[in-house]
């Protein structure tokens, strides 16, 4: 009889999102690598073949969501229109499907609590970074794009990275004071405001918006 033939990455992304269920339920730090295994219908030994640590499957399953996000949006995304349209829709999409997913809010407030926490084991492995760094890099990308077009400065380019980080990490921060406070502001507004200001410093002299 032939052994039977697992495909590793897909066994990979669903124990990641067996995770996020377990997550939600007890939390990040409490949760243990036996809970995620039961969830996931796995032995605990067959977790650690795919992650050392639970700090690599908290990250696994946090860019697995993200993924399935922008997989979404990419049809609606065509290279070729405004940063401005492409930034609105991605990031709008991004921030829709994050407040409401109740996992996903459990585990990035999760992972903040660990990130202020010295005493956490957790607390010096970066995790907020790494957890966002697949929408950063499709910022990034959105703004080097533009630049490449002749719409943005050629300078937005070179500093793509850092203004993708200020970006993310700004939009980062309107959503949890959202969560925390749903009716204090209208947070697609707030959103659009800011990268309608953001954009438009960056544009080239004389270059207005494209959208449709």
């Amino acid at each position: 009889m032939s052994p039977k033939i697992v495909d590793r990455d897909l066994r990979r992304r669903e124990i990641a999102m067996a995770a996020l269920e377990v997550f939600a339920e007890h939390g990040f730090e409490a949760t243990s690598i036996s809970q995620i295994a039961a969830a996931a219908g796995v032995g605990k030994g067959t977790i650690y073949l795919y992650f050392a640590t639970k700090a690599e499957l908290t990250v696994e399953a946090a860019h697995a969501w993200i993924e399935a996000v922008e997989q979404g949006v990419a049809p609606r995304v065509d290279t070729q229109r405004d940063p401005l349209d492409r930034l609105r829709t991605l990031i709008g999409a991004s921030t829709r499907a994050f407040l409401e997913d109740p996992r996903m809010i459990r585990l990035f407030l999760g992972i903040a609590q660990v990130a202020l926490d010295d005493s956490s084991p957790l607390g010096d492995l970066d995790l907020a970074r790494k957890v966002s760094a697949p929408i950063r890099e499709a910022v990034r990308e959105i703004l080097v794009d533009g630049a490449a077009q002749g719409i943005l400065r050629p300078e937005v380019a070179r500093e793509a990275g850092r203004h993708a980080t200020n970006i993310v990490a700004f939009v980062d921060g309107l959503g949890l004071h959202h969560v925390s406070n749903p009716d204090a502001f209208d947070l697609d507004g707030q959103i659009d405001l800011y990268l309608e200001t953001l954009i438009g410093s960056m544009r080239v002299a004389g270059e207005g918006g494209r959208d449709e």
